[in-house]
């Protein structure tokens, strides 16, 4: 099983084999990139089916330090997780490196472009698949590293310089907190090496450091308690989480390619699995957990309304790409790390579609593009309309409320898992009650407009738009449909959950399988369907009153649109409160300290070392050594022409100089040791 190491070398290969090849590659890079991004998908499916088929492996493939007690080895860790990741990375980061094949024809950095990109998808690969602490932190910076590169692709346009910094930058501060928490884990554990961390975490609870021994002091704390904090901290500068969610929206400047594979199979991922990875020592501190939820749920709500208030497209899908991985984040809190990365899943398969096709899209509604301006009503049939909206409104709940799903959120066995789920699957059925009514009663009432050809102008003028949902045959066939396809979500569901049950059976909690969903009556299930209605009463009222009045917009909401719309201010407060006043620091920092005491001082240093050379030169060189020199070679000067002939700058002369000072200071030494 060697060959799986070729995994995360294949893309580094690539990289390598770029970046040394420089321009004479000319715009060939693509077909270095993708074949090795290629094989690196093949190999991961393979190792997939194996996990599938013999369970989690290891590979041992070089010792990289030893040092006492310390021992690090290239080690790869591979389990169903690991496995998990990998299908994701490395099948998005192919699309868009053939994405990438014709879209970034013409640049000047064509082949520098897909050299990172391969380095970056190794950097994500070799972090799901890290054995030890060091490598993962290796491979985060690495990460960061590369983002930098590809958000400053455009060097030439001072934004994207600005926006790579910053995204340098806060995750440089963030990663501060997941240094400490590799080092305190090293100090706790006495290793790196993650399989041994985590099997030995739940019988440290009760050892305690002195985190103040060094100064002499006694201060005893559990480190279980501080590392998830830590670790928890360089999660959220990855993942984009508040306070540290500035730099993604900014990270559009990026092209395309590269922030598909950002938001979808990299760098925002990386926090969430992390969180999942460790699970077996964040779940040993309850405050961090809570903590985690109480971030994920902040995150989750502020950047889901900031994505209601934007107007550009990207920032639109940047700001959903934050709130989702909030909701990744609340979930790890809450202990459903399943669905966590179930979500992770198929959050990078959507957006990754997402992203690629944004330029089509736009492209597509482009002027040019359109034929036609005509204003379609319809006054008729408003009442099957609105059935048509309450019968969608009820397929949330039950497909939310199936045993499987629902089992999918308790798989660890938590609590606040299955406490979670429910308030969250209910409010869902809520909002989606409403957001269904809004979407028929706008694409079907509110006089939408529509572009026909203008072949077609004189013959679709008159003739209204009504959806023929109730024909017989087509209810057939979505009723057909939506149980197959309910059916085969029951299967995979059900399936998922035992896949990664191996991972996330944890001691000290509900066992896997006994938190099986109860049969009977099905309450819950009956209580989201009576939401789903509520939802959609609700939307109909307001419907209702905004056709009989005008609305008008109080001073409160203008003011928190005005709010979300400036995404909460968190770049105006981090400039006025952090940046501004740490130029000012180090304005007066190199004004005050290294002007006029630091240069002065090695000024007067200079200065006095000049001084006192030469006094020592005109006594000791002058006075004493040219008169003992002198009569060391007056015998042989016996016509006198070659003591007129000897210069103070003679080569023997200085020789003789370095000479007596190299004795003296050889002797000053011996002295003092």
């Amino acid at each position: 099983m060697t060959y799986f190491a070729l995994i995360p070398f294949l893309p580094l290969l690539a990289s390598i084999i770029l970046l040394l090849g420089g321009h004479r590659w000319r715009e060939n890079g693509h077909l270095i990139g993708i074949p090795a991004i290629g094989l690196s998908f093949g190999l991961s499916v393979a190792a997939f089916i194996e996990v599938l088929i013999n369970g989690p492996f290891t590979l041992s493939l070089y010792r990289l330090f030893e040092s006492g007690s310390l021992t690090i080895d290239l080690t790869l860790f591979v389990d169903q997780l690991t496995v998990l990741l990998l299908l994701l990375v490395t099948g998005v980061s192919g699309v868009v490196h053939v994405y990438s094949s014709r879209y970034m024809i013409g640049e000047s950095r064509y082949n520098r472009f897909f050299a990172v990109i391969a380095l970056f998808t190794f950097s994500m690969i070799l972090l799901v698949m890290s054995g030890n602490l060091l490598m993962l932190l290796i491979s985060w910076e690495v990460m960061g590293i590369c983002s930098y590169l590809l958000i400053s692709h455009a060097a030439e346009r001072p934004s994207a310089c600005r926006a790579a910094t910053k995204a340098f930058l806060v995750n440089a501060v963030a990663d501060i907190g997941l240094s400490f928490g590799i080092i305190l884990t090293f100090l706790t554990f006495g290793t790196l090496d993650i399989p041994t961390i985590l099997a030995q975490a739940e019988g440290m609870q009760s050892n305690t450091i002195n985190i103040l021994g060094w100064m002499g002091l006694d201060f005893h704390i559990n480190p279980l308690t501080l590392i998830p904090f830590f670790l928890f901290m360089g999660a959220m500068g990855k993942s984009a989480q508040i306070p540290f969610h500035v730099w993604l929206p900014l990270a559009m400047e990026a092209p395309t390619p590269v922030s598909a594979l950002i938001h979808a199979a990299t760098m925002v991922n990386a926090g969430p699995f992390l969180l999942v990875r460790l699970s077996p020592l964040i779940i040993l501190s309850p405050s961090a957990m809570t903590f985690i939820t109480i971030i994920g749920i902040a995150t989750a709500i502020f950047a889901g309304v900031v994505s209601l208030t934007q107007s550009d497209i990207k920032k639109i899908l940047a700001y959903s790409t934050i709130s989702q991985i909030g909701f990744m984040i609340m979930a790890c809190g809450l202990g459903a790390f399943a669905i966590a990365i179930f979500h992770l899943l198929a959050h990078g398969c959507y957006k990754a579609f997402f992203f690629l096709s944004t330029g089509n899209a736009l492209r597509s509604v482009e002027p040019g593009h359109q034929h036609g301006n005509h204003e379609h009503h319809v006054h008729e049939g408003m009442g099957i309309l609105y059935g048509g909206a309450l019968l969608l409104a009820l397929i949330p709940p039950f497909v939310l409320f199936s045993g499987s799903y629902e089992y999918l959120w308790g798989i660890t066995g938590f609590v606040t898992a299955t406490i979670g789920f429910k308030i969250i699957a209910l409010i869902t059925v809520f909002v989606a009650s409403q957001y269904l009514f809004k979407g028929v009663t706008s694409l079907f009432v509110q006089d939408p407009k529509t572009y026909w050809p203008a072949s077609e102008e004189h013959s679709l003028e008159r003739q209204p738009i009504r959806p023929k949902i109730f024909n017989g045959s087509i209810l057939t066939g979505l009723f057909l449909v939506t149980i197959i396809f309910g059916w085969l979500l029951t299967l995979f569901w059900s399936w998922f959950a035992d896949f990664l049950a191996p991972v996330l059976n944890f001691p000290g909690v509900v066992a896997f399988g006994e938190n099986k969903m109860e049969n009977g009556f099905p309450f819950w299930l009956v209580i989201s369907l009576g939401v789903a209605v509520a939802g959609w009463i609700y939307a109909y009222s307001k419907h209702i009153r905004l056709q009989h009045q005008v609305s008008t917009k109080n001073k409160r909401s203008s003011f928190l649109y005005v709010f979300f719309w400036n995404q909460g201010y968190f770049d105006q407060i981090y400039d006025a409160y952090l940046v501004t006043p740490t130029i000012r620091l180090a304005h007066w920092l190199w004004k005050t300290i290294d002007v006029r005491v630091i240069d002065k001082s090695v000024y007067f240093i200079a200065n006095y070392s000049v001084y006192f050379a030469r006094s020592l030169w005109r006594i000791v060189d002058i006075r004493w050594l040219e008169r003992t020199v002198g009569q060391l070679l007056g015998p042989f000067n016996t016509d006198g022409q070659l003591k007129q002939e000897m210069q103070f700058s003679t080569l023997q002369h200085q020789v003789l100089v370095i000479i007596f000072w190299l004795v003296a200071l050889t002797g000053l030494l011996y002295y003092l040791i």
